[in-house]
């Protein structure tokens, strides 16, 4: 009796899918033998597992670790704002829960506090210094690699899951910011945590796991506010549309994942907008001591509008007055400024979304392949669309948001292209998209005049190598794994080298830049470099702040009987004499001196009390002539009260006289 056709059909199919996950029962296979021990179940991984996969995960962990750490020490302070905060929390709980820029308590940095805590506890543990400060951003940095490829090893195969890890792992940006102390590594990390655990509560329907991910994205609302909010759109589709039960079921569950949000944001808003102005710091960045003010518009609707560079209510409503940032739409994220740090898989990952949306039908996707597969296309093209229309309030490294759905979408779409390659229309579109990839690279690399000649060779070469490659029929395994290698090269290659421009380089200050310096004179990286060297003095301590005197330093170390040290602005001066001298400087006016905190009220009797030990002046910033109405007063009043003094060099005005 002949076997139905499609009967045989579906065996042939779990045969060879079966074959492909290395899930074969043949009992003299070894490699299917559970493992024994802990430790032996830690390197093999699960049953189900190619026997090569988890050693090759493991392996990917490490590297990335590896680069992460590599001469961490090297950058310093890194955003001496930050750094200071975190020495401030480290010092005081009060400091600790307002995210206060020091411990006397009187202005917060101009951002929600979340990542300020991981680096607090890490300095009050083991003690103020650059590693205790940037290891547990490069440990949340190695965190992420790995959801990434949790999140795709759901539906997809090892090699697809681990392609994407690693090609997020070496994207500029990540590396760049998995070095440094802003809060984009745990926003990161948190916003794929909810994307991970979004898609198993869509598999199961458990109510628990949507309240999880709620819980998540409010952290990392917490972490970065409206920009870890980016994901949400992606989530919300795919769990109306795909999720689990029906439909008013699926509205449930997103409320549910609403309510823990607003739960979690609140958490921390609430509390802080409840609390009485004077019992609590100043809400840094806010024009009205509000932290919703600070939610809504600072950190809000200031970063999508087009704001004019002028001094608007008390404060610089844009801090931006160095190189231009260039114009909206992609052609931003294409310009010599943003292009180094995302744009080498980013043309790559609009074709592959744009692939996987046309070929949807004809791939068959799985539920857990479909369920990825929404989340990533919507996500990317969410981040792609808001990037490109933001206003002036932007930096380069906020591409670091494309990152996570632009290693997924480039894996998910090289897959199932692969998977297609029988046709010949596709095959080619493969093996055109392989070698545009490289074209793509050679083109940024030509923003930059340090790029050795050898580099530019390799990447073409591995290009056209790997378009070649992908041509060919395979008519082995050997074949296959040989391309397979030679594919992933011609992607990585050339970000992974920018990256050892990166780890070679000090980064530090306001706006650090990966690779290396861009070749035109007009260039970020070429005008952050003069910036650092002091020109403009105003804007390096702006964006850097200059080297403490260490006779000044000295003298605020010894004022212990004064709540205060010292007071100065911008927040960078402050914040490296506070650091170096290891007592609370009060950053006047907040993060560049344009916040209306402290009033000269307030500061009058602070120096009355006898709370203040020194002013320092700052001429630059005094003759750039935009900080706020109360700082202004506030040195008018210092010098028409008191006498100052020169120490190497430095303007010093006794306030405990």
């Amino acid at each position: 009796m002949s076997i139905p056709k499609t009967v045989s059909q579906a065996i042939g199919a779990e045969v060879r899918n079966a074959f492909l996950q290395g899930q074969r029962r043949d009992p003299r296979d070894l490699s299917l033998v559970p493992p024994t021990g802990p430790w032996k179940r830690f390197w093999r991984g699960q049953e189900r597992d190619e026997r090569w996969e988890r050693p090759a995960l493991l392996g990917l962990l490490v590297a990335t670790a590896i680069l992460y750490l590599w001469g961490l020490d090297s950058n310093g302070w890194a955003n001496p704002y930050y750094s200071a905060a975190a020495q401030a929390g480290a010092q005081d709980w009060k400091a600790f829960f307002f995210g206060s820029v020091e411990w006397g308590n009187l202005i917060t940095v101009d951002k929600t506090p979340l990542s300020l805590w991981v680096m607090s506890l890490s300095v009050r543990i083991f003690g103020l210094s650059t590693w205790s400060i940037l290891t547990p951003q490069a440990i949340m940095g190695v965190a992420t690699s790995y959801l990434i490829y949790k999140v795709l090893r759901r539906g997809f195969g090892p090699r697809t899951s681990l392609f994407s890890a690693a090609a997020y792992a070496t994207t500029p940006v990540v590396v760049l910011m998995s070095r440094f102390n802003n809060p984009e590594p745990l926003m990161g990390l948190l916003t794929v945590a909810s994307v991970f655990v979004t898609l198993k509560a869509m598999e199961s329907g458990k109510s628990r796991g949507f309240a999880l991910a709620g819980f998540l994205l409010g952290l990392g609302f917490l972490a970065k506010q409206v920009q870890a909010l980016l994901v949400a759109p992606a989530l919300m589709t795919a769990v109306l549309t795909f999720g689990h039960g029906r439909l008013t079921q699926r509205i449930r569950q997103v409320t549910l994942a609403a309510a823990l949000f607003v739960a979690t944001a609140g958490a921390w808003l609430l509390p802080v907008e409840m609390i009485p102005a004077a019992l609590r710091p100043y809400v840094g960045g806010s024009l009205t001591n509000s932290a919703m003010e600070l939610t809504m518009d600072y950190n809000g609707l200031a970063r999508f509008i087009q704001i004019p560079l002028t001094i608007q209510g008390g404060r610089a409503s844009a801090a931006q007055d160095d190189a231009a940032i260039g114009d909206g739409g992609l052609r931003r994220l294409l310009n010599e400024n943003f292009a180094p740090e995302i744009v080498w898989l980013l043309i790559t990952g609009m074709i592959c979304c744009v692939v996987v949306l046309f070929l949807n039908r004809t791939l068959n996707l799985g539920t857990a392949q479909r369920n990825v597969t929404t989340v990533v296309c919507v996500w990317f093209t969410t981040v792609l669309f808001v990037l490109s229309s933001m206003g002036t309030m932007i930096h380069t490294y906020y591409t670091y948001s494309l990152a996570a759905p632009t290693a997924l979408v480039v894996a998910i779409g090289l897959s199932c292209l692969w998977r297609l390659r029988s046709r010949v229309v596709l095959r080619i579109l493969g093996s055109g998209l392989v070698t545009a990839s490289a074209y793509i690279a050679l083109r940024v690399m030509e923003y930059s005049a340090e790029w050795p000649l050898w580099t530019s060779l390799v990447v073409g070469f591995l290009g056209l190598t790997g378009g070649i490659l992908w041509l060919l029929p395979t008519s082995s395994h050997r074949v296959s794994s040989a391309a397979a290698a030679v594919l992933l090269c011609s992607f990585l290659f050339a970000p992974t080298c920018a990256n050892l421009f990166t780890i070679g380089t000090q980064q530090n200050g306001t706006n650090p830049q990966s690779g290396p310096i861009g070749k035109s004179p007009t260039s970020l990286s070429r005008t952050m470099l003069a910036i650092k060297s002091g020109k403009p003095q105003w804007l390096q301590q702006t964006a850097f702040g200059a080297k403490p005197s260490s006779a000044v330093v000295d003298i605020l170390a010894n004022t212990s009987d004064q709540q205060w040290a010292a007071a100065t602005y911008s927040a960078q001066n402050a914040a490296l004499y506070q650091l170096e001298s290891g007592r609370p400087v009060i950053p006047l006016g907040g993060w560049l001196g344009t916040d209306p905190a402290p009033t000269l009220e307030q500061f009058q009797d602070l120096v009355a009390e006898h709370r203040i030990g020194y002013f320092i002046w700052q001429q630059a910033l005094l003759e750039r002539g935009e900080l706020s109405d109360q700082a202004l007063a506030i040195t008018n009043w210092v010098r028409s009260n008191f006498t100052d003094q020169t120490v190497d060099g430095v303007r010093l005005y006794d306030l405990s006289d």
